[in-house]
């Protein structure tokens, strides 16, 4: 492994700096909890160690960004991505994450999980969006829906999106336009449960 990176950016990075800003607009206390990002260096070690190979970009972007975030006992929820309800992983939880997941549902099993799925945020117990490495592209992460156990049309990992940067797109319209919201009063995280709007896809 070269001791420098140099990696070109896609339209990523400012989409996440748009979306910090969009949700502490919300007064949602998601940057209090956010991880610092690691560095490129950090992700491809870590990623090597791991045993997976060319990551996209966007993943190193992403754990450049926040490195996950924190849950915090008596503050549930506080942690998240209002749209899609997300926990954010840090690579390391990610990895630990992936390897339970493996456990559970190994080759020949009824929904095997496959070695190149890295889980990125979690919804609970059953939910994840996971970066599909072996098809993803050079610079774009392609991006799986995972949810079992809710009673969700979904019982395999369904891909969402060609790309991390479409992910933010969508999560940054449901919030501009209210299909969730942060309630200051409770302080948690709301939906509009009443409306049909398949725009917002399910991980939103």
């Amino acid at each position: 492994m070269p001791e420098t990176m140099s990696m070109q950016s896609t339209a990523l990075p400012p989409l996440l700096t748009t979306l910090d800003a969009a949700l502490d607009a919300t007064g949602a206390p998601f940057l209090e909890l956010a991880n610092t990002g690691i560095t490129e260096m950090q992700i491809a070690a870590t990623l090597e160690a791991a045993g997976l190979g060319p990551a996209p970009i966007e993943l190193y972007e992403w754990f450049q960004w926040h490195n996950g975030s924190r849950e915090v006992p008596g503050r549930w929820g506080a942690e998240m991505v209002g749209p899609g309800f997300w926990t954010l992983f840090s690579l390391e939880d990610s990895l630990a994450d992936r390897a339970r997941w493996m456990e559970t549902w190994p080759p020949g099993s009824e929904m095997p999980w496959d070695p190149s799925w890295l889980p990125i945020a979690g919804g609970g117990q059953q939910n994840r969006l996971a970066i599909l490495l072996r098809t993803s592209t050079t610079d774009h992460a392609h991006v799986g829906f995972w949810a079992m156990g809710n009673g969700q049309d979904v019982d395999a990992m369904q891909t969402a999106e060609r790309s991390l940067a479409d992910v933010v797109t969508t999560w940054l319209r449901a919030l501009r336009e209210r299909y969730v919201w942060w309630d200051e009063t409770h302080q948690a995280w709301d939906m509009d449960g009443t409306a049909t709007r398949p725009e917002f896809r399910l991980y939103s």
